[in-house]
């Protein structure tokens, strides 16, 4: 009797492995891509740019907040409800959506899908955080850059899935109001943008919502560059005082001269390291070899004081009191108004 029960146990354990195992497969099986080997699978994609917090020209990053939302049709899961249904994303074939130039971003939302009786799958979800964004800063700080959040379909060429912008008029767009105030953005667009991972590899299925920005002049004007010209023309102020007080002539020289190169260095974490110059290195350069400049004319001026050529050095005073100020302004003509 015993060894009967033994059997029947171990028979009915076996059966329910079987039926685990058969479910396993057919789920496996139902995660397949739809039509596999056949056409490819259509996927409409809708990004809005919920918000733009911040734009850091120092790593290239930009802060936003980015809502999506996919579809796409899979026969296999049309007809099983009577009404809309709400599953585990892992749970139905989804294409893998990635986003490709992230770095560090959370998603707020369930990762769970809507399927309706046709079969229609809608997906939706909402990342914040940071994005990498490539940036061209050879006008800074007068530079227009163009940003983008780009979404591709992991493991997936297009000739598998096909990725397209959504067709409804609020597939792609941006917020009215953004927190982001010493930029002016423009409005958002989607575009189909593959992705190739590797060299010789088949790009990824992919689109992207782009938007281009445009630098607020103003704040720098005054928060940089205003500083800058004061500076320089702390610098000038050597020239009318009177030649016979050596010392404060080269203290005031020497002074904006350090003043200028810390200054200089505070400003190094607005834009990283770059092999070319930028339109305010430019200035800077022309500012500190200007002040340079105006050192030599001291120290030179000092050294004909010295000699009782009292004369002359008046007359470099006059000329030089005029010609700096002329040639910083010719400096500013050439590096803003051009």
């Amino acid at each position: 009797m015993g060894e009967k029960k033994s059997f029947l146990v171990g028979f009915f354990a076996l059966a329910l492995f079987t039926l685990a195992a058969t479910g396993i497969c057919a789920a496996a099986t139902d995660l397949a891509r739809p039509d596999a080997g056949g056409a490819p699978t259509r996927v409409q994609v809708g990004l809005y740019l919920a918000d733009l917090y911040e734009i850091s020209g120092g790593d290239q990053t930009f802060g936003a907040d980015v809502v999506l939302k996919a579809e796409w049709n899979d026969p296999r899961l049309a007809g099983r409800w009577t009404g809309l249904k709400s599953m585990g994303l892992d749970e139905v074939w989804h294409p893998r959506l990635q986003l490709v130039n992230q770095r560090g971003v959370s998603a707020t939302l369930p990762q769970r899908v809507e399927v309706d009786p046709s079969g229609r799958v809608l997906y939706r979800q909402r990342w914040w955080g940071r994005f990498t964004g490539r940036m061209d800063f050879r006008l800074f700080p007068m530079d227009r850059q163009r940003f983008h959040v780009q979404v591709v379909s992991l493991g997936y060429p297009r000739g598998e899935v096909e990725m397209v912008p959504s067709s409804e008029a609020n597939g792609g767009g941006k917020a009215a109001t953004l927190s982001l105030t010493d930029w002016e953005v423009g409005p958002a667009r989607m575009e189909i943008r593959d992705y190739e991972s590797g060299v010789g590899m088949k790009p990824l299925s992919g689109v992207e919502l782009a938007w281009d920005g445009q630098r607020h002049f103003g704040y720098h004007a005054v928060q940089v560059i205003l500083p800058l010209v004061m500076i320089v023309l702390m610098g000038c102020t050597a020239l009318w005082v009177d030649p016979s007080v050596v010392n404060t002539r080269i203290s005031v020289s020497v002074t904006t001269m350090l003043t200028l190169i810390a200054y200089r260095f505070a400003l190094g974490r607005l834009v990283p390291n770059l092999p070319y110059l930028t339109r305010f290195d430019y200035f800077t350069l022309g500012s500190t070899v200007l002040v340079f400049l105006m050192l030599v004319v001291v120290a030179w001026c000092a050294y004909l004081f010295g000699r009782d050529r009292k004369p002359l050095v008046d007359r470099i005073d006059r000329w030089a009191r005029i010609g700096f100020p002329v040639l910083y302004a010719v400096l500013c003509l050439l590096v803003w108004w051009r």
